[in-house]
């Protein structure tokens, strides 16, 4: 599974930059999102859970001060 994701993580990077060098910034934009999700999907599935749980706590602290 993983080597899919490989696969998948270098299409992504060839179409965002083929995308920048034809200079259409939202494909640009869309391929180096779904570059992200991919590479996050590649790591340890506890660094997203803690990632998420810090974003929640900042997000809750925000919204204490608004």
């Amino acid at each position: 599974m993983a080597v899919d994701q490989q696969r998948r993580l270098g299409e992504a990077a060839a179409q965002a930059h083929a995308a920048q060098d034809n200079g259409d910034h939202a494909a640009a934009n869309d391929a180096w999102r779904r570059y992200v999700l991919i590479e996050d999907a590649l790591g340890d599935p506890q660094d997203l859970l803690d990632e998420g749980v810090a974003l929640s706590k900042v997000a809750i602290d925000l919204w204490r001060q608004g």
